[in-house]
């Protein structure tokens, strides 16, 4: 055989062995998934561009846990998610629910992960019981911007909540919180996780205030994702159940202080 031929043959060798191994890379390269992260504490919250939550860390653990996807968060105010769905900046919502918003859109809804709800929130004082939340007329409120609330058969307008339940609007629950402690406003609606996170890091506050036995709202999340695009909800149903099973979930929820009949 001439040395030229056995160059070429050579090449050829070399040349499908590069596309070979470059194949390989590409197939064990984990596919990128954009998950929506709206701030909704503790579920997920971003302060000075430092994210620090719930769902921060259950990226990590599922990034962990798997190989095939890698789960990344892209941060969207509240009224602005369905925009940036539509746009396709990303494919996959946490903390979610099909009726919150979704039912025009081709998505699907993984089954039921988590538990929560909201409750009210007063100051508590001396001869102040349950019976303060039976009746709303004439108590200023403080709510989150752009969330839905049970007591306004869930209208997030603020032109509404403002005019028919006299609600002030704000994009903290720590800031409606302190305007409950500093008497600024007289009932908050605060989600029950973020309270038992809270009370966990400032436990002095909890003789403070007084937390309503009825809920505003109950919710049961699911992950709402975008049809035909992988993984696919039956997928991420999967992928929860068997890290669920590991025991790979339990103490991401008692480190936000979720109680275990809500998982």
């Amino acid at each position: 055989m001439k040395a030229s031929c056995r160059s070429v043959i050579v090449s050829q060798l070399m040349l499908g062995i590069f596309l070979l191994c470059s194949c390989h890379s590409a197939l064990s390269e984990p596919l990128v998934v954009k998950v929506n992260s709206t701030h909704f504490p503790p579920y997920f919250e971003e302060k000075d561009k430092d994210r620090a939550s719930m769902a921060v860390d259950m990226i990590e653990i599922m990034n962990d846990f798997q190989s095939k996807y890698l789960f990344t968060l892209v941060s969207n105010p509240p009224r602005r998610r369905f925009i940036s769905f539509e746009q396709g900046r990303y494919d996959l919502s946490f903390f979610d629910h099909m009726h919150w918003g979704w039912d025009k859109y081709s998505v699907q809804a993984t089954k039921v992960y988590l538990r929560g709800g909201e409750k009210y929130v007063a100051l508590a004082k001396p001869g102040r019981g349950q019976e303060y939340f039976n009746n709303f007329k004439g108590k200023r409120l403080g709510g989150y911007l752009g969330y839905h609330y049970g007591l306004a058969n869930f209208n997030s307008d603020p032109s509404v909540l403002k005019k028919e339940f006299n609600m002030e609007l704000s994009n903290t629950h720590e800031g409606n919180l302190l305007k409950i402690i500093e008497g600024r406003i007289d009932v908050a609606i605060l989600t029950d996780a973020f309270l038992s996170r809270f009370l966990v890091l400032h436990p002095e506050k909890k003789d403070k205030i007084l937390v309503s036995d009825i809920w505003d709202q109950q919710y049961n999340f699911s992950m709402i994702v975008r049809k035909h695009i992988s993984p696919s909800a039956d997928e991420m149903n999967s992928l929860l159940a068997s890290m669920e099973l590991a025991g790979a979930l339990s103490p991401l929820w008692q480190k936000y202080g979720i109680p275990a009949n809500a998982y």
